[in-house]
């Protein structure tokens, strides 16, 4: 019995085809996209349905189950041993009057819910037109392949059914008619006369057979920036509200992960764990951003983390968050001027789950205005005048404000909140600063918006540059520098803390 599986894929497709009645859903995309994939994951996702079934038309039983073990009862065909088909085999199914192992007899009951398969058998096209250039002789037509598909679900037991057919175009040309032929009678026989699910894998981007079904998914590749995005769009789900129309999904391990959009309601990290130093370089505090940048921060790095448009808050509030959690943990000084003009009070409170207040006061500076300080006698303030960064942001100021922290010390700083109190132009009141930090093998980390009118010049001089971009209501990181693939950003809450995670796009 197969286990219900973990859910990866759209809510929506779940609610379509477990609601009640028969459903057809057209799967249709370019080779490589993962319509196949994406077919038998539903069949092992949807568990709820007792009667499931693959007929492939493409890809031997052999492999697909190198692949997918799980699929040994649910094949069906000559290669998969069905005793059913075999014992089928030599014999025309209309004439079948015995019932064999389970099968019921093809009786008049089965033989009306045949009508349009009937049809099909007199050469009855239905007015249907292959695509321009595509033909099918009609003086061959061979229904012995659909006629399984047929005799599977008349021979099924009680329950719910639901029938992959991969691919509708490839079983069309066995049976030489075209694909839309082949659709209209089951969905006429199967999917109207016996209420079973089909899902129908085209295998190409045609949009010809979109209103033939009652669903229809389209699977593409697109360009990122030079780099791949799998994108998954839901163009029609009959009687199924369509929360999300568009998801971005990875395809990975024969399986693919779809990741619906997310509110990032997630302000502040649970169950967060520092992590450790690797071959000299310096952790983030997020194990899958240390693999994006190899492996972390040499010291004397300079890090760019670039933020494309409708970037929520909350996510540079998170990576903040760990990487000033993570030095604190490891007794390195931080100077933080956060992206979100702050004051020390409300920076310290945002960190107050992941460290100790003694801790955070005696490791983090947050520069702050003098005037505008509201309580002098917070221990983590580093008053600045506002008039010149080279002199408020001077290294032997910060170094003898950090005195107690172990090297190497990080500059963290928010350019927003910089260009707000020094103006456009804060690159050249830095040059002291980004020399100081080569020098003395400190680190510092930049975090720009769409706004900064710096962003070019510290492109210019990072050592490490990262993008965090938005599609949709997906957010993605991905390294311009050294240059990396897409991975989604992933923020969910689960019962020993916050999940915080980049999945790789492949």
């Amino acid at each position: 019995m197969l286990e219900k599986a973990v859910q990866n894929l759209p809510a929506e497709l779940h609610s379509f085809l477990l609601s009640p009645g028969g459903h057809s859903l057209v799967l249709r995309g370019n080779a490589g996209t993962g319509k196949t994939t994406l077919a038998l994951q539903m069949v092992e996702e949807l568990a709820d349905i007792e009667n499931s079934y693959y007929f492939s038309t493409r890809v031997s039983d052999s492999i697909l189950l190198d692949q997918f073990p799980w699929l040994a009862h649910r094949l069906f065909g000559e290669e998969a041993g069905d005793p059913i088909l075999k014992e089928l085999e030599g014999q025309p199914l209309e004439n079948a009057s015995e019932p064999i192992d389970g099968l019921e007899p093809l009786d008049k009951e089965n033989e009306s819910k045949r009508l349009w398969l009937n049809k099909l058998k007199l050469r009855g096209t239905f007015g249907f037109e292959g695509r321009p250039g595509q033909s099918f002789p009609q003086n061959r037509i061979d229904l012995t392949e659909i006629e399984r598909v047929y005799s599977a679900i008349e021979g099924a037991g009680k329950g719910k059914s639901l029938v992959v057919i991969d691919s509708v175009d490839a079983l069309a040309e066995a049976c030489g008619v075209n694909p839309a032929t082949v659709i209209t009678a089951i969905q006429k026989d199967l999917v109207e006369g016996k209420k079973v699910n089909m899902i129908f894998v085209a295998e190409s981007n045609d949009r010809y057979l979109d209103y033939l079904g009652d669903g229809v998914v389209e699977l593409s590749i697109q360009d990122h920036q030079r780099r791949r995005l799998r994108e998954m769009n839901i163009l029609k789900l009959r009687g199924c509200a369509i929360q999300q129309p568009k998801y971005l999904y990875t395809l990975n391990g024969a399986k693919i992960r779809a990741f619906p959009d997310r509110s990032y309601s997630i302000t502040t990290l649970k169950g967060w764990q520092p992590i450790s130093d690797r071959d000299g370089k310096a952790s983030f505090g997020l194990a899958d951003l240390d693999r994006l940048t190899k492996g972390g921060m040499p010291p004397g790095s300079i890090v760019l983390i670039e933020l494309g448009h409708g970037i929520p808050l909350q996510i540079t509030g998170l990576l903040e968050q760990t990487i000033v959690a993570n030095f604190v943990a490891q007794g390195r000084g931080v100077l933080w001027v956060p992206l979100k003009k702050e004051n020390a009070g409300a920076a310290r409170n945002r960190l107050s789950s992941l460290v100790p207040r003694e801790s955070f006061d005696r490791y983090v500076r947050v520069a702050e205005a003098a005037a505008e300080v509201q309580d002098p006698n917070i221990p983590c303030i580093m008053r600045i005048e506002g008039s010149n960064a080279q002199s408020d942001l001077n290294w032997k100021t910060i170094a003898y404000a950090l005195k107690e922290a172990s090297p190497p010390i990080l500059s963290m700083m928010g350019f927003d909140t910089l260009e707000s109190i020094y103006g456009g132009k804060i690159m050249d009141q830095l040059t002291d600063h980004f020399a100081a930090v080569k020098r003395h093998h400190n680190l510092f980390i930049g975090i720009v918006s769409p706004s900064t009118k710096s962003t070019d010049r510290l492109a210019d001089l990072a050592t490490c540059h990262i993008k965090v971009d938005r599609i949709g209501g997906t957010v993605i990181i991905f390294g311009i520098e050294p240059f990396t693939e897409c991975n989604v950003l992933s923020a969910t809450e689960e019962s020993d803390g916050t999940r915080l995670e980049l999945v790789p796009i492949f």
